[in-house]
């Protein structure tokens, strides 16, 4: 916490014990909703709401929206409901549907029954698409001129709408029937002569979206075309809203983050996290997965230790290498696949390129497998001071590491295709997969060497 931050909290909790909530909100005016936010997680459950019923429902919104789910949601639970209603009355439409949709249903029914009818409805529509869709992220306040508008109707259009509309980025162009036209900069329409009518200088070829594609598609498309709103429509081609790109950024932030917490073999839930969930529940989180990977290393490890217990036997010193192996094989499949998620989850990678992809993954993995490979064949050899196990170390490492850069590119591409999410490849299940298959390369290639070169 930043040390102005930490004066204001101070002062604050001084005003509260006085009860002064009109110099505690005079303050708050003037401190940006992130510090606020900021602030307001060090303060009581008690305090907070006492706050918030104080305070300007306006201001209220915009500090709501800086904090994070979890917060919100016990926001939500604690406050008086006709408290909570005037607050989301002042967020944006897709906003208020992302929070009537994430707390307890009962609550979002309580809120939604008390709202101006006018409200409601608009909310209802965007909650009935899918929380994680184009319909489910979009805003339905946006400027829509008609094609049959000149110029000048549509810029006195344009002063009497604009306040009420969250982005002027583009101006989209419907028909009569309410379908996506055109798309026209403001610019055009400014230099553009009073009559001129808006199908004469709009574009007709516009970028759009479905309302149903998910939403890592939706920020795909963005990216991709460097927009900065993205309209969507129906099956009908009608204009429903449009995406901007405050959302999309919230959209990778949260994508990033679920893939982080599958990356690391946890769920992909806030009660992951040892700094905000509950202890219990970041245990119940985490301990599944490494149970799996427990039970299965003990299993696979296990059953190929004791298929090779007379190998070990004959040569002790292969269980010296043995961690290494499996750590090398790993290390090696979690690098390819981490990279082939990350390309899945940008559009690089398509059937087009899987093949060059593979090439280039297997010849990088050969050429570190060779420089590792001399390393570990001069420590055994000096070590040990065996040939027959330094060329096993050396050919099982060059083995493994392309082994393990083939499975850790091609798992993420067969469980897209499967469509299963790739960034679950490199869970422990990975792990597991590599263990397995280096052990068995290792004790494979050392049955081969041993029986050509036997000691």
């Amino acid at each position: 916490m930043e040390e102005r931050n930490e004066i204001l909290l101070a002062t604050i909790n001084t005003l509260l014990k006085k009860n002064e909530f009109r110099k505690i909100t005079t303050i708050l005016n003037k401190i940006h909703a992130a510090d606020v936010a900021e602030i307001a997680t060090h303060l009581s459950s008690e305090n907070l709401n006492k706050i918030f019923e104080a305070w300007d429902p306006k201001h209220c919104a915009s500090v709501l929206l800086e904090m994070s789910l979890d917060e919100q949601v016990k926001i939500a639970e604690e406050l008086r409901v006709s408290v909570m209603t005037h607050i989301l009355e002042k967020m944006p439409p897709d906003d208020m549907a992302d929070f009537l949709g994430a707390i307890p249903e009962e609550i979002s029914e309580s809120i939604l029954g008390s709202m101006r009818e006018e409200i409601a409805t608009r909310v209802k529509q965007l909650l009935k698409y899918g929380k994680e869709t184009a319909g489910g992220i979009m805003t339905p306040e946006f400027i829509a001129l008609k094609k049959d508008m000149t110029a000048e109707e549509a810029i006195e259009s344009l002063r009497k709408t604009v306040p009420e509309a969250e982005s002027i980025y583009y101006v989209f162009v419907i028909n009569r029937e309410g379908q996506l036209a055109g798309v026209i900069s403001l610019r055009d329409l400014i230099v553009s002569q009073p009559k001129t009518l808006i199908k004469e200088v709009m574009n007709p070829e516009v970028i759009y979206a479905r309302a149903e594609i998910d939403q890592e598609e939706v920020a795909r498309i963005m990216s991709k075309y460097d927009l900065l709103a993205l309209p969507v429509v129906d099956p009908d081609q009608k204009l429903l809203g449009i995406v901007t790109i405050d959302d999309v950024v919230d959209v990778i932030k949260e994508e990033a983050t679920e893939d982080m917490y599958r990356l690391s073999g946890t769920r992909d839930i806030p009660e992951s996290d040892v700094m905000r969930g509950k202890f219990s529940a970041v245990v119940r989180a985490r301990i599944p997965w490494l149970m799996i990977a427990l039970g299965g290393e003990v299993v696979v490890v296990g059953l190929i230790a004791d298929r090779f217990k007379e190998l070990i036997n004959v040569l002790p010193a292969l269980a010296v290498y043995w961690a290494a192996m499996t750590s090398i094989g790993g290390n090696t499949s979690f690098q390819a696949s981490t990279v082939a998620v990350r390309a899945l989850a940008n559009g690089e990678l398509d059937p087009k390129t899987v093949s060059l992809r593979l090439f280039r993954e297997v010849r990088l993995g050969l050429l570190m497998s060779i420089i590792s490979a001399v390393a570990l064949f001069l420590v055994a050899l000096v070590w040990q001071r065996l040939l027959a196990l330094a060329v096993i170390v050396a050919v099982s490492n060059v083995s493994i590491v392309v082994v393990g850069a083939l499975t850790g590119t091609l798992a993420p591409i067969i469980l897209d295709r499967l469509g299963i999410d790739p960034a679950v490849s490199s869970s422990p299940f990975l792990a597991l997969i590599m263990d397995a298959l280096s052990l068995l390369l290792y004790f494979s290639i050392a049955v081969g060497i041993l029986g050509l070169y036997p000691i």
